[in-house]
């Protein structure tokens, strides 16, 4: 709101004179030809009430929820225009309690900051300014800026108990427990009986030391992992898996002095990654392609040490229903070949039925691709699997 000047400002007054008289002269021409009153005292405090309210120069409360009547607005403006910054802040200051009081929290901030803009010299009143626009900005769930607010305050106007309390419960809310005993200290040193920062404090220190354990176990967890993660890439390195980091554009295979858990993630949307168990053995997660029906089987857990007949003749028995995409009914174990794929040279390799998935993956030619291998069946000799075999040079 622009600044009046003293022209404007007496000229409002004028106005505002001239209003009173006709509200006046508006009441006596309403009561003519009715029995007079002998006095005011006639009316009843309501009634007397109600008139009052009806003129600006009487008004205690204003709907500011609704448009306001130029000659409010200017006897507003006059409240701010003095001369005197502090008499200004004062105002803003006051006006902020009320919004406060009534849970106008966002209100009542907007006055104290324009309070503080005032930038008088009264060392207490800026004191408090701070203070009560941290507790209304707490009440906002802005814990930050309110805490902020406790420490402009505090330096305004050090050892200030209504800053340091309300510093201390910031503080705990945002979890920062230590700083929050270093608040309730500095009040306790001030009013060592101080009940409410005695509570405080006992429940700080409380939180502070559940959370220090929080952070050990964490630490100790992390640790673990990291062991764990450390003894799983030498096992793969010890067994000679040669893994290939498929972000690089060049295929290539991870350098052993390389390998990270990156090397060993999935893509599959259950998180499955290779494990090693307790003997020593490691368990990948296995992907087993049919071409000549574009479907697909995913093991999570496939032991090194199993042979793949095993799992041929669990998923293909000789007798037993046929898998659904199976209309010939031809998937059975003796009926299934097993390749892997050299992808670099184009180039299929025969599985040995009979071998182990560990003696596999030794191969110099089988790579692991986005931490899962993966393996060609087709069925022996039929005409799908003839013209596939002599597409890789077999």
């Amino acid at each position: 709101m622009a600044t009046m000047t003293d022209e404007e400002r007496e000229k409002l007054a004028v106005e505002l004179d001239a209003d009173l008289q006709a509200f006046v002269a508006e009441k006596i021409a309403e009561n003519e030809g009715k029995p007079p009153r002998s006095s005011v005292m006639d009316q009843t405090p309501e009634e007397l009430a109600d008139e009052l309210n009806q003129h600006p120069a009487f008004m205690k409360d204003i709907d500011l929820s609704k448009p306001l009547t130029p000659a409010v607005e200017g006897m507003m403006a006059m409240k701010y225009e003095s001369d005197s910054a502090r008499d200004n802040a004062e105002s803003f200051k006051d006006d902020g309690n009320v919004n406060f009081k009534l849970k106008k929290y966002k209100w009542a901030i907007d006055n104290y900051t324009a309070g503080i803009k005032c930038c008088c010299g009264d060392v207490m009143l800026n004191t408090i300014l701070y203070s009560n626009r941290a507790a209304a900005r707490y009440h906002i769930g802005n814990y930050r800026s309110a805490l902020n607010d406790c420490v402009s305050a505090c330096k305004f106007t050090e050892g200030h108990m209504k800053a340091i309390t309300k510093g201390a419960q910031c503080c705990i809310v945002l979890g920062e427990f230590q700083k929050g005993l270093n608040w309730c200290d500095a009040g306790l040193r001030i009013k060592p009986g101080d009940e409410v920062l005695l509570k405080l404090r006992e429940k700080a220190d409380k939180l502070h030391r559940q959370k220090e354990r929080d952070e050990r176990k964490a630490m100790k967890k992390e640790q673990k992992q990291k062991a764990d993660d450390d003894k799983l890439l030498a096992t793969i390195q010890q067994h000679g898996v040669k893994l290939v980091d498929t972000t690089d554009t060049d295929d290539t295979a991870v350098a052993l002095d390389k390998l990270s858990l990156d090397s060993v993630e999935t893509h599959h949307p259950s998180g499955a990654r290779v494990t090693l168990d307790s003997s020593g053995a490691l368990h990948w997660p296995i992907l087993f392609l049919y071409p000549e029906h574009g479907e697909t089987d995913f093991i999570m857990q496939f032991s090194e040490k199993s042979k793949f007949v095993d799992h041929m003749e669990m998923m293909f028995p000789v007798a037993g229903e046929p898998q659904t995409w199976d209309t010939d009914n031809k998937y059975r174990a003796p009926n299934c070949q097993i390749f892997f794929e050299d992808q670099e040279k184009d180039r299929l390799y025969p599985v040995d039925m009979n071998s182990t998935l560990e003696t596999v993956l030794k191969h110099k030619r089988c790579f692991v691709r986005a931490g899962t291998p993966a393996f060609i069946v087709l069925i022996k000799d039929s005409p799908f699997a003839k013209h596939y075999l002599s597409k890789h040079g077999l």
